[in-house]
């Protein structure tokens, strides 16, 4: 007959190996979560950058003359002539 504190012993071996590999499986995940984490925070810093050089293309673009000289030059854009001008009066 097998002794009452064997089979306790033998309980808590069990729990204490489950509870280690509980312990294990945490931190494995919680590693992968933070490298997941580094790598979003790398991309939002990417982002960052890659916003303030639109941002000073934008303010660039914004000077006098700029944007008439890209549609120029980029698109072949010519200012149209006298004749092709229509003005329409609004209703008052």
């Amino acid at each position: 007959m097998i002794r009452l504190d064997t089979v306790f012993v033998t309980v808590l071996v069990v729990l204490l190996t489950a509870s280690a590999l509980g312990i294990v499986a945490s931190q494995h995940h919680a590693r992968k979560l933070h490298i997941a984490l580094e790598h979003e925070q790398g991309r939002s810093r990417s982002l960052e950058v890659e916003q303030g050089q639109f941002e000073a293309e934008e303010s660039s673009l914004a000077e006098h003359g700029q944007i008439e000289q890209r549609a120029r030059e980029q698109l072949k854009m010519l200012s149209p002539r006298s004749g092709q001008i229509i003005v329409l009066k609004g209703r008052s």
